[in-house]
């Protein structure tokens, strides 16, 4: 028979909590997957001696309980499938002889379409902020292994929707959030959308700051499969933190017997505020516009940067304005087109997005509009001006009809290529009155030629 790393390493775990008293045997529900508190959990913590800080799961689901069991030693139900008619949602509170400081409580969000009892809510955004209000460290598992931005902002937002509304008074209380990372994190980018959908949580504003609130840090945890040595090294520095919550400012350890009681206060807490926070629905739209946001405009960067490049070249793009609608109204259809199913409790972000994103490129549009605009007029002065002073060499003066005749000449030809660069969309100026504009500029600009020393004009 073959047998892992880690399944060798989970019988030794399961030997070692067997023997010892101050663990609990199996885990305890706190709460069940239909939302109803379990009084029964403060008989079965009285067996659990000591004062310790509690740790909280939120996100993972099977992940997040292998995680507990190889680290910590406990025996959550890691079975792929769960039985027929069960559902592991809910929270559990487990305490491990490895960890005698502390208690583990993990929390899953009810299956989808998942009856609540009474009215309760059992989501992501429920357990978020109950594991918020319960716990000293919260330990974030992201939705997949490679998040983008987006889906962070979108995981967090998920987490922090209602706390900002259920908290009371933390009397300068901190949480320890510590992001599992499954490959290399990069900790000042996960802050930041911490930061971001912490800000969306409180509506905007700056207060509380993130920072008054949480300490964020990231711990890269592969799968031991995956990576053995460096599974191990992310354990052991996940454990070297957790140990010291106390001692680095995370909450005060409490009896294991006061934790039910806690923990029943934070979620009814979580059940009163959560008719006044974004549903699941809600912030999967939300997710959706921003990632529709994103897809749109990285479509239409890609688009413009060959553009970008020739007119940094100072060259005149033919078919620059027709070009530059279709992408500005093409942009704003695939946007239009990935959010068409959203429904009315996110139209205004949905259409705030839209906004910003037709603002962002006719900026980007008019920017190159403009250059190539001031190429074109330069380039055609230039001639204008090569033209007269070949006139000049081979004359001697410059008559008024040759004059006007190469005026004339310049003025169609700037107007023949400024057509294919305005850009109908834009609603700016139109072909007529750019041309209008550049013959004022080409008087002034004879007018100075005009006066120099080599170039006297005569009638």
């Amino acid at each position: 028979f073959f047998f892992s790393a880690i399944e060798c390493e989970l019988d030794m775990i399961s030997l070692l909590s067997s023997l010892s008293v101050a663990a609990l045997d199996a885990p305890v529900p706190l709460i069940s997957p239909r939302g109803d508190f379990q009084p029964a959990a403060a008989s079965e913590l009285a067996s659990v001696g000591g004062a310790r800080s509690v740790v909280a799961t939120v996100g993972g689901r099977l992940r997040a309980r292998r995680l507990l069991n190889s680290i910590f030693a406990t025996e959550f139900d890691t079975a792929r499938a769960p039985a027929a008619g069960e559902d592991r949602g809910g929270a559990y509170v487990a305490a491990s002889p490895q960890a005698p400081e502390l208690l583990l409580v993990h929390t899953e969000a009810a299956s989808a379409g998942e009856a609540c009892e009474d009215g309760a809510v059992a989501d992501e955004s429920a357990f978020g902020c109950f594991a918020l209000g319960l716990a000293d460290a919260v330990l974030v598992l992201p939705p997949c292994a490679e998040p983008t931005r987006p889906v962070l902002v979108s995981a967090y937002e998920e987490i922090f929707a209602q706390l900002a509304a259920t908290a009371e008074p933390t009397d300068g209380k901190r949480t320890l959030l510590v992001h599992l990372a499954q490959s290399a994190a990069d900790a000042a980018a996960i802050k930041s959308a911490a930061m971001d959908a912490w800000a969306a949580a409180c509506g905007g504003g700056a207060e509380p700051s993130f920072d008054s609130r949480f300490e964020l840090t990231a711990i890269a945890l592969p799968s031991s499969a995956v990576d053995a040595d460096a599974f191990s090294a992310g354990a052991t520095e996940l454990r070297t933190r957790l140990r010291t919550l106390a001692r680095d400012g995370f909450g005060t350890p409490i009896a294991a017997t006061e934790v039910a009681a806690r923990a029943e206060a934070v979620w009814l807490a979580v059940q009163s505020a959560a008719s006044g926070r974004p549903g699941g629905a809600a912030l999967r739209e939300r997710y959706q516009a921003a990632r529709a946001y994103e897809a749109s405009m990285e479509a239409a960067v890609l688009k413009l940067r060959p553009l970008s490049a020739a007119v940094a070249k100072g060259r005149v793009i033919d078919g620059f304005g027709a070009a530059a609608d279709s992408l500005l109204n093409g942009t704003l259809a695939h946007y239009d087109d990935a959010v068409a199913d959203v429904s009315g409790i996110t139209a205004e972000l949905v259409a705030r997005r839209r906004a910003i994103l037709s603002k962002q490129l006719q900026a980007d549009v008019k920017e190159l509009f403009s250059k190539q605009q001031r190429s074109l007029a330069r380039s055609v002065c230039k001639r204008y001006e090569r033209q007269l002073l070949a006139v000049m060499e081979r004359a001697g003066n410059v008559a008024q009809y040759q004059r006007d005749r190469l005026r004339k000449n310049a003025e169609r030809a700037y107007d023949a290529q400024v057509a294919s660069l305005v850009v109908p969309s834009l609603g700016g100026p139109t072909r007529a009155q750019l041309t209008q504009s550049f013959s004022a500029q080409l008087t002034a600009f004879a007018d100075r030629l005009g006066g120099a020393p080599p170039l006297q004009l005569h009638a």
